[in-house]
């Protein structure tokens, strides 16, 4: 029960973190592209769909992460379950921001794929390359501990 309640207490700091970054940065890009476009104003409604698309955004990356769900899955596993789900509803919510109008082209989906499994990869690299170094400190850290235990032991 007492990591239950670590997992949910984890799920609400990273539900307060992600929505907190996210919508700051949506934020400073919606500014920019204001800015850049000299439009003079954002509406209310356009501010409360993009904080309705971070919270979710951050909702199913949460909920992919932290033990609620899933209590056992390795990060690939997560990590493939949080592109997916998160893929479709990053179209959805695009769709409902106006960004996306109409079916889009053939190349205009290729392009979003590409882009979603190319940053795909590049976090599936970050992760071998890390559980390679990591596994590599591990594995000298135990041989020095075994050679130690020799020498305590006079074998």
């Amino acid at each position: 029960m007492k990591n239950r309640k670590k997992d949910l207490i984890q799920f609400f700091v990273w539900m307060r973190n992600g929505t907190s970054f996210c919508v700051t940065w949506f934020l400073i890009l919606m500014l920019l592209f204001c800015a850049t476009y000299r439009k003079e104003s954002i509406s209310t409604e356009v501010l409360g769909k993009l904080v309705l698309l971070c919270i979710g955004g951050v909702l199913l990356f949460s909920l992919c992460f932290t033990k609620l769900v899933m209590q056992k899955g390795s990060f690939v596993l997560r990590l493939s379950c949080f592109m997916l789900l998160f893929s479709i509803y990053e179209c959805f919510g695009f769709y409902t921001l106006g960004m996306f109008n109409g079916n889009g082209t053939a190349w205009q989906w290729i392009a979003f794929v590409v882009i979603v499994l190319g940053l795909y990869g590049i976090c599936i690299g970050i992760y071998q390359s890390y559980s390679k170094k990591k596994g590599a400190l591990y594995t000298q850290q135990l041989r020095n501990y075994q050679q130690r235990r020799r020498e305590e032991n006079g074998k």
